[in-house]
């Protein structure tokens, strides 16, 4: 017999064999339990008692098992034999209490494992926070534009050397003053009081002061020179002329030519060589190590004068020769007017713009940059070949003067577009120093083309620069914003846009139309960047705008058209879309 199995026999009475069955209360069952043992007995829980009525218990009594009666053969249920079935209930894990665990809590492994669990959860959260700051510091940056200097914001003026410093006024809106220096560099600066005195007034009306000089000639070193002294032998360009054949005379060493139409050499009867002189006085060799040390001498002795900020160079295309003195080459485009000593009969490569002219300049701007972080190195005319002045494709000049695009008789829109476009993005030129002599158009549409384009304008020492205008210059669009240069309306209005990366922010749209007769701008239909362009608004027009319904300044009105007087250009704003 099963040890887990308790029988119990009961005996009923005949009567009691025919009578209504009726739950058995829990405590006799466990009564005859303890009193049968040979009985086999099976519980089995039930919320309802077999053949009695269905009774609601309340929700704090228990619920009663119901008994199975067996036979004691353990097949079917019979009267006076009880079979009754314990089955050993599985014990639940419900942890330990908290008095347990505190027995725990001093014990020498668990106090190192909380210590170990501790220490490495800090350690991985300061792992976490440098590697998020490491990241952030190595991932590439996309740097903000650096804040325009003095001299970018401009505008400039320039000073004649021959400017009376008694008749000088500035309007306080000039920035700077390129002073024209007409003594010899080398000679001490007390030699040219005139020039001190007009540095001093520019300086007296708040203009930082661009000393504007001559590198290449002096005549401080050669009577010596000329004389052979070992010392300064090498200050200048000496050779040995061509001995003729037919009369035994001396001609130059080669065929150059200066920009007067005569040789570019001079004959020394004292050394009996000819020196270079394209400019009919002696040139420095600037191949000497010592010459271009003893102008970097000059570059400190200005910067020394109260707010001087700036070296500005004239005929700096002409510093280096080619040191084979080689024969110039025949100009490919020659008029059949031109002689062979005429200057535009040659080529030039051999005395102008030479490649190492951009390693020259670097020398002398690093002397600038450590007299003061924001001193300039500029050049006095327009950069003929821009790659020359660069080093590893970085343009050593500030500001190169483009003084050719609006000088010009007449203002052709599709030739003016395309010099804009090649001298930004060709020529890399971010931002040049804009001079207009034309008088194709008004002077104040000048200002308009000139403040507002990248770059600074070179203006008049008499000019006053309009308020507006100049508070249109110092937006962020014109600053800081990119530039596009269009030629609309079947080449009749040049139009260009200043507009900031940031969406949403305002952009500058100006239009000029330098024909005669009114022509009508479409926006939206011919500028691509403007495509969803619906509205502008109008900021700043020429005193020669003439269109009534775009003269009210502050007003909305259509992109599409646009009308834009003859002689005259008008200053729009506008907010791109994000699609743009």
């Amino acid at each position: 017999m099963d040890k887990n199995k308790l029988e119990l026999t009961v005996k009923t009475s005949p009567e009691v064999a025919n009578a209504t069955y009726k739950p058995i209360p829990e405590k006799e069952i466990e009564e005859q339990a303890l009193s049968r043992p040979t009985s086999l007995i099976k519980v089995k829980a039930s919320p309802q008692v077999d053949g009695a009525d269905e009774k609601m218990l309340p929700a704090d009594e228990e619920v009663i098992p119901e008994v199975v009666i067996f036979n004691n053969d353990g097949k079917s249920p019979q009267n006076g034999d009880t079979k009754m079935d314990f089955e050993d209930p599985k014990p639940a894990f419900v942890g330990l209490t908290k008095e347990e665990l505190m027995l725990y809590a001093d014990d020498p492994f668990w106090v190192r494992l909380r210590l170990f669990l501790f220490l490495a959860f800090w350690f991985l959260w300061v792992a976490m926070l440098v590697g998020a700051v490491l990241i952030i510091y190595a991932a590439p940056k996309c740097d903000p534009p650096p804040p325009r200097t003095w001299y970018q914001q401009g505008p400039l003026t320039q000073l004649p050397a021959d400017t009376k410093p008694e008749n000088l006024k500035l309007d306080d809106n000039i920035r700077g003053a390129i002073v024209q220096w007409n003594a010899d560099a080398y000679e001490p600066l007390e030699n040219n009081p005139q020039g001190l005195a007009l540095i001093a007034t520019a300086t007296k009306y708040g203009a930082d002061v661009i000393v504007q000089v001559e590198p290449a000639i002096s005549n401080v070193w050669f009577e010596k020179s000329e004389k052979s002294d070992p010392e300064f032998d090498n200050y200048y360009i000496w050779r040995n002329g061509n001995m003729q054949t037919t009369d035994s005379s001396v001609s130059p060493p080669n065929n150059w030519v200066s920009p007067n139409n005569v040789s570019s050499w001079k004959y020394s009867d004292t050394r009996r060589e000819y020196y270079y002189a394209p400019f009919n006085k002696p040139h420095l060799n600037f191949r000497n190590k010592v010459v271009i040390e003893q102008f970097s001498k000059v570059i400190e002795k200005f910067f020394a004068l109260a707010n001087v900020k700036g070296i500005s160079l004239r005929n700096a295309a002409f510093l280096l020769v080619d040191s084979a003195f080689q024969n110039e080459e025949v100009n490919s485009n020659l008029d059949p007017d031109l002689t062979l000593t005429q200057y535009g009969f040659f080529k030039h490569s051999k005395t102008e713009n030479l490649p190492q002219l951009g390693s020259l300049l670097q020398q002398w701007k690093d002397v600038i940059k450590n007299k003061t972080r924001t001193g300039l190195l500029m050049v006095a005319e327009d950069l003929s070949k821009v790659e020359s002045y660069k080093v590893n494709g970085t343009l050593v000049v500030d500001m190169p003067l483009q003084s050719h695009i609006f000088s010009k008789a007449n203002i052709s829109v599709n030739e003016t577009a395309t010099s804009l476009n090649y001298t930004f993005n060709i020529n890399a030129i971010e931002w040049p120093l804009w001079e207009a002599k034309t008088s194709a158009v008004p002077k104040d549409v000048l200002d308009i083309i000139t403040y507002l384009l990248p770059g600074a304008p070179l203006i008049n020492r008499t000019d006053v620069p309009a308020p507006v205008l100049l508070k249109i210059r110092h937006s962020p669009s014109i600053m800081r914003g990119i530039c596009g240069v269009y030629s609309l309306s079947n080449n009749t209005i040049l139009a260009f846009l200043r507009q900031r990366v940031t969406p949403g922010s305002p952009g500058i749209l100006v239009a000029v139309n330098p024909t005669d007769s009114t022509q009508i701008a479409n926006f939206p239909e011919e500028i691509p960047l403007l495509t969803n362009l619906q509205d502008v608004t109008v900021r700043y027009y020429s005193h020669s705008y003439n269109e009534t319904t775009f003269k009210d300044v502050g007003a909305k009105r259509g992109a599409s058209a646009v009308p834009v007087t003859g002689k005259s250009a008008i200053v729009l704003e506008y907010v791109p879309k994000k699609e743009e």
